[in-house]
């Protein structure tokens, strides 16, 4: 998810940036990328009004469908709340911006591939079933950093260079990764897993 204060306070020359939507979130002082929050918490209390307005009794037929069907539920608002964002942000964000903290982000995007690489084998080691969250969890950050690398790389040698990295290193250990991890998966005790009444 991009971060939600941009640097300046108005749209970047040559960017894709909607001028009404520019123009209306930098009057009255708005911080750029306030609106973002704002519309969020919009959102989530829209939710909650619309949560709040339904029966009781529905409610708890909701409360009694079991961790699966729960699951799906927010799976499903998930997805919805997701796909009206990405068109919003395909809107108004920039495409180009000056980051604050690059240097930690990337430190920290490396630091969770390190870690997870990290537990993936203690837990292997020790034959938890652990390992399969781990390997998943460092399956999906490669595929994260290699989307990333070639999504900012500079046009010309550091974009060949992104790209020959994320095909030849990052997505095959992501692949490898989440084979293993379904590997694992499949290996599981199914017992352990909880039902749908839990």
């Amino acid at each position: 998810m991009p971060s939600l204060f941009f640097q300046g306070g108005g749209p970047v020359p040559g960017s894709s940036v909607p001028m009404f939507a520019a123009k209306l979130f930098a009057e009255e002082g708005w911080p750029a990328g306030l609106h973002f929050v704002v519309l969020r918490f919009g959102l989530l209390a829209v939710a909650v009004i619309l949560a709040l307005m339904i029966r009781s009794r529905i409610l708890k037929r909701v409360w009694g469908m079991g961790w699966r069907r729960a699951a799906i539920a927010c799976g499903i608002g998930a997805v919805l709340f997701y796909v009206v964002w990405i068109v919003y942000l395909g809107g108004v964000m920039p495409s180009e911006t000056v980051a604050r903290n690059w240097n930690v982000a990337w430190l920290g995007l490396d630091a969770f591939e390190g870690l997870s690489a990290l537990f993936t084998l203690l837990f292997l080691l020790r034959r938890s079933p652990y390992a399969v969250l781990t390997t998943a969890a460092f399956s999906t950050s490669l595929c994260i950093d290699a989307l990333f690398d070639v999504a900012t790389a500079a046009p010309g040698l550091p974009l060949a260079t992104a790209v020959l990295e994320a095909v030849l290193v990052e997505l095959p250990f992501a692949v490898l990764s989440g084979a293993l991890a379904l590997k694992l998966l499949k290996a599981s005790d199914p017992s352990l897993l909880p039902t749908a009444a839990d």
